[in-house]
Protein backbone atom coordinates (compact mmCIF):
# COMPACT_ATOMS: atom_id res chain seq x y z
CA UNK A 1 0.00 0.00 0.00
CA UNK A 2 1.01 3.53 -0.51
CA UNK A 3 0.46 4.56 2.90
CA UNK A 4 3.35 1.64 3.56
CA UNK A 5 5.62 2.75 0.86
CA UNK A 6 5.68 6.26 2.65
CA UNK A 7 6.03 5.58 5.69
CA UNK A 8 8.72 2.89 5.16
CA UNK A 9 11.02 5.21 2.86
CA UNK A 10 14.28 6.49 4.29
CA UNK A 11 17.51 7.93 2.71
CA UNK A 12 20.14 5.61 1.99
CA UNK A 13 23.48 6.49 1.52
CA UNK A 14 25.20 3.12 1.64
CA UNK A 15 24.95 0.44 -1.27
CA UNK A 16 26.35 -3.27 -1.64
CA UNK A 17 28.61 -3.91 -4.80
CA UNK A 18 26.14 -5.65 -6.89
CA UNK A 19 24.99 -3.89 -10.10
CA UNK A 20 20.87 -3.31 -10.32
CA UNK A 21 19.28 -5.55 -12.51
CA UNK A 22 18.49 -4.00 -15.80
CA UNK A 23 14.36 -4.78 -15.20
CA UNK A 24 14.69 -3.01 -11.89
CA UNK A 25 16.35 0.16 -13.98
CA UNK A 26 13.89 0.39 -16.07
CA UNK A 27 10.89 0.13 -13.69
CA UNK A 28 12.57 3.30 -11.85
CA UNK A 29 12.81 4.95 -15.39
CA UNK A 30 9.10 4.46 -15.81
CA UNK A 31 8.28 5.69 -12.88
CA UNK A 32 10.02 9.02 -13.32
CA UNK A 33 8.78 9.29 -17.10
CA UNK A 34 5.12 8.74 -15.80
CA UNK A 35 5.00 11.13 -13.27
CA UNK A 36 2.99 14.29 -13.90
CA UNK A 37 3.84 17.34 -15.42
CA UNK A 38 2.29 21.06 -15.98
CA UNK A 39 0.59 20.86 -18.36
CA UNK A 40 1.32 17.01 -19.72
CA UNK A 41 4.30 19.22 -21.19
CA UNK A 42 6.23 16.19 -20.58
CA UNK A 43 9.72 18.18 -19.78
CA UNK A 44 11.87 15.61 -17.96
CA UNK A 45 14.62 13.15 -19.12
CA UNK A 46 16.93 11.42 -17.49
CA UNK A 47 19.86 10.39 -17.45
CA UNK A 48 20.96 7.11 -16.62
CA UNK A 49 24.49 6.44 -15.09
CA UNK A 50 25.90 2.82 -14.43
CA UNK A 51 29.74 3.15 -15.50
CA UNK A 52 32.15 3.41 -11.83
CA UNK A 53 34.11 5.98 -13.45
CA UNK A 54 31.49 8.32 -14.33
CA UNK A 55 29.78 7.67 -11.10
CA UNK A 56 33.12 8.62 -9.07
CA UNK A 57 33.63 11.50 -11.39
CA UNK A 58 29.94 12.80 -10.42
CA UNK A 59 30.76 12.46 -6.67
CA UNK A 60 32.09 14.76 -6.17
CA UNK A 61 30.16 17.54 -7.88
CA UNK A 62 28.99 18.80 -4.50
CA UNK A 63 31.77 20.00 -2.09
CA UNK A 64 29.69 17.50 0.58
CA UNK A 65 26.99 15.42 0.23
CA UNK A 66 27.79 13.32 -3.12
CA UNK A 67 30.28 11.07 -2.08
CA UNK A 68 28.31 8.42 -1.62
CA UNK A 69 27.70 8.17 -5.50
CA UNK A 70 30.98 6.50 -5.40
CA UNK A 71 29.94 3.45 -3.79
CA UNK A 72 26.27 3.46 -5.86
CA UNK A 73 25.43 0.75 -8.35
CA UNK A 74 23.89 3.30 -10.15
CA UNK A 75 22.72 7.18 -10.58
CA UNK A 76 19.88 8.75 -12.69
CA UNK A 77 20.30 12.82 -13.35
CA UNK A 78 17.18 14.13 -13.60
CA UNK A 79 16.53 17.20 -15.87
CA UNK A 80 14.16 19.22 -17.43
CA UNK A 81 13.78 20.92 -20.47
CA UNK A 82 13.52 24.36 -20.04
CA UNK A 83 12.13 25.72 -23.43
CA UNK A 84 9.41 23.38 -23.35
CA UNK A 85 8.15 25.20 -19.84
CA UNK A 86 10.28 27.63 -18.42
CA UNK A 87 7.81 28.34 -15.68
CA UNK A 88 7.16 24.53 -14.65
CA UNK A 89 10.41 22.55 -15.90
CA UNK A 90 11.82 22.51 -12.18
CA UNK A 91 8.65 21.03 -10.34
CA UNK A 92 8.16 18.76 -13.22
CA UNK A 93 12.04 16.90 -11.94
CA UNK A 94 11.12 17.05 -8.79
CA UNK A 95 8.20 15.05 -9.38
CA UNK A 96 9.85 12.81 -11.24
CA UNK A 97 12.79 12.64 -8.47
CA UNK A 98 9.93 11.67 -5.77
CA UNK A 99 8.60 8.95 -8.37
CA UNK A 100 11.78 7.08 -8.84
CA UNK A 101 12.46 7.31 -4.78
CA UNK A 102 8.89 5.76 -4.06
CA UNK A 103 9.54 2.99 -6.55
CA UNK A 104 13.10 2.41 -5.46
CA UNK A 105 12.21 1.74 -2.09
CA UNK A 106 8.88 -0.53 -3.80
CA UNK A 107 11.67 -2.47 -5.33
CA UNK A 108 13.51 -2.69 -2.16
CA UNK A 109 16.23 -0.66 -3.81
CA UNK A 110 18.15 2.21 -1.60
CA UNK A 111 18.05 5.67 -2.51
CA UNK A 112 19.18 9.25 -1.70
CA UNK A 113 18.33 12.24 -3.52
CA UNK A 114 21.40 14.88 -4.14
CA UNK A 115 20.20 18.74 -4.54
CA UNK A 116 22.04 20.34 -7.46
CA UNK A 117 19.85 23.41 -6.89
CA UNK A 118 22.66 26.38 -5.36
CA UNK A 119 25.26 24.16 -4.74
CA UNK A 120 28.79 24.25 -5.92
CA UNK A 121 31.85 21.66 -5.84
CA UNK A 122 34.88 22.29 -3.52
CA UNK A 123 36.81 24.72 -6.45
CA UNK A 124 33.76 27.21 -6.16
CA UNK A 125 31.85 25.46 -9.45
CA UNK A 126 28.40 25.50 -9.67
CA UNK A 127 27.08 21.88 -9.37
CA UNK A 128 25.24 21.95 -12.57
CA UNK A 129 28.37 23.11 -14.66
CA UNK A 130 30.08 20.09 -13.23
CA UNK A 131 27.36 17.63 -14.07
CA UNK A 132 26.72 19.16 -17.50
CA UNK A 133 31.01 18.51 -18.02
CA UNK A 134 30.47 14.93 -17.11
CA UNK A 135 27.46 14.06 -18.59
CA UNK A 136 27.57 16.38 -21.97
CA UNK A 137 24.06 17.59 -20.77
CA UNK A 138 23.31 21.13 -23.08
CA UNK A 139 22.56 24.70 -21.32
CA UNK A 140 18.13 24.27 -22.47
CA UNK A 141 18.34 21.72 -19.58
CA UNK A 142 17.88 22.23 -16.02
CA UNK A 143 19.48 19.62 -13.50
CA UNK A 144 17.40 19.29 -10.75
CA UNK A 145 19.35 16.35 -8.63
CA UNK A 146 21.14 13.37 -9.40
CA UNK A 147 19.79 10.00 -7.45
CA UNK A 148 22.06 7.88 -6.28
CA UNK A 149 21.02 3.92 -6.15
CA UNK A 150 22.04 0.57 -5.20
CA UNK A 151 21.11 -2.25 -3.03
CA UNK A 152 21.13 -1.65 0.58
CA UNK A 153 23.57 -1.94 2.72
CA UNK A 154 22.88 -0.02 5.91
CA UNK A 155 19.59 0.25 7.93
CA UNK A 156 17.96 3.54 7.91
CA UNK A 157 17.06 5.35 11.42
CA UNK A 158 13.51 5.65 11.71
CA UNK A 159 12.18 9.13 10.41
CA UNK A 160 11.13 11.31 12.99
CA UNK A 161 7.55 12.07 13.81
CA UNK A 162 5.98 14.72 12.76
CA UNK A 163 3.16 16.67 15.10
CA UNK A 164 0.80 17.10 13.56
CA UNK A 165 -1.51 19.61 15.78
CA UNK A 166 1.43 21.92 15.15
CA UNK A 167 2.31 21.54 11.52
CA UNK A 168 -0.88 21.02 9.91
CA UNK A 169 -3.23 23.64 9.34
CA UNK A 170 -6.89 24.10 8.40
CA UNK A 171 -8.54 26.93 6.31
CA UNK A 172 -6.05 29.37 7.37
CA UNK A 173 -2.54 29.39 9.65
Amino acid sequence: MFKDLVNKRRTIRKYIDEPLKAEEIECLVAAGLKAPTAKNLDTVELIVVENKDTLSDLSDFRETAAGHLKGASCGIAVISNTEISPEHNRQDACIAATFILLQAEDLDIGACWVNVYNKFDKTGKPADERIREILHIPKKYNVECVIALGYKAEEPKNKKEKNFKEDVHYEKY
